[in-house]
């Protein structure tokens, strides 16, 4: 099932999947292994996430869903009282906790700007087309 996804992705971007592991920093030899039937290891699999903008459980084949949209996630505390929780919980991290926070909260960053880089860009293309006709 992985392969199939990691595939399948690869060319929705119009890419080899050779290119798309060179790309994160990975060998063609993981990428043969990955094609008979092995599955890659934690780190890459979140690498794989982030460059596609997929979720995990959809790359493993557990989800059928290929990424939680923003609208799906119903905040049920105002932005003040998920900052002041998010406070609170990063006064009780040790170290490697910290640390996976730190990665994760980029990761969240990269995806939002990424986001709004591509609604701006669709905005744009959108009046320029609008300003030709």
């Amino acid at each position: 099932m992985f392969w199939e996804r990691f595939y399948s992705l690869c060319l929705k971007r119009g890419k080899k999947p050779n290119p798309v592991g060179k790309e994160i920093g990975l060998s063609s030899g993981i990428i043969s292994k990955w094609k008979a039937g092995g599955i890659p290891n934690g780190e890459t699999l979140m690498k794989l996430s982030k460059y596609f903008d997929v979720s995990i459980d959809y790359l493993l084949g557990i989800s059928p869903q290929i990424e939680i949209k923003e609208t799906d996630i119903e905040p049920v505390l105002s932005d003040k009282e998920l900052k002041d929780r998010i406070f609170f919980n990063v006064n009780n991290l040790n170290g490697i906790g910290l640390s996976y926070l730190v990665e994760y909260s980029d990761f969240l960053t990269t995806k939002m700007k990424y986001r709004n880089d591509e609604i701006n860009s669709l905005m744009n293309t959108s009046l320029d087309r609008d300003n030709n006709i």
